[in-house]
Parts: structure tokens; C-alpha cells; sequence
């Protein structure tokens, strides 16, 4: 992320556009401090970390679009021994 100060976003308008367009955020900075942050409508606001609650609530939701077959879901074995078993079962 880049970081520009309020005079150079006022010189550079059509640079700050493209940067924008092109997925790019951009920090604001007056008098040395950072006021905020410019940043393309499309883009997510910050991605998330590894492990976070919101990541994990992601993921879980992802897999609730995943069909687990009837035999695996309620058996008391470990997901990989299901899967070799219906594999072998495929292949035999």
C-alpha cells in the first residue's frame, strides 16, 4: 500500500483514479500523519487473517456446500479411513 500526501492527491488526481482502478489502496497522509486510507470499492476490505473467528466462521460456512455421503457423516472412523474404505469399495 502506497502513501500519499493530501497535495500530492490533489496534483496527481488522475495517477490516484488509475492506482484505484487498478485495485490498488492507498494511504492518506496531512502533516505527517496518516488521516486514512483510499481504498477501490471492489476490494475487500482487509483479508483475513489465518485462524481469526471470522476466518474459521468462512470456512465453515464453505463446507456446508460440501455432499458428504450418508456413510461417512455418522460413522465413528476417522474421515481418511472412511475414504480409503469407499475408495477400495470404487476400485474393487
Amino acid at each position: 500500500m502506497s502513501t500519499i500526501t493530501t497535495k500530492q492527491l490533489r496534483e496527481n488526481m488522475p495517477q490516484v483514479i488509475s492506482d484505484l482502478r487498478l485495485g490498488n489502496s492507498i494511504r492518506l497522509s496531512y502533516r505527517h500523519k496518516i488521516i486514512g486510507v483510499l481504498q477501490p470499492v471492489d476490494a475487500p476490505s482487509q483479508a483475513l487473517r489465518r485462524g481469526s473467528p471470522e476466518a474459521i466462521k468462512q470456512g465453515l460456512q464453505s463446507l456446508r456446500d460440501i455432499l458428504v455421503p450418508e456413510a461417512v457423516r455418522y460413522d465413528s472412523h476417522s474421515i481418511k479411513e472412511q475414504l480409503q474404505e469407499l475408495r477400495s469399495r470404487k476400485y474393487s
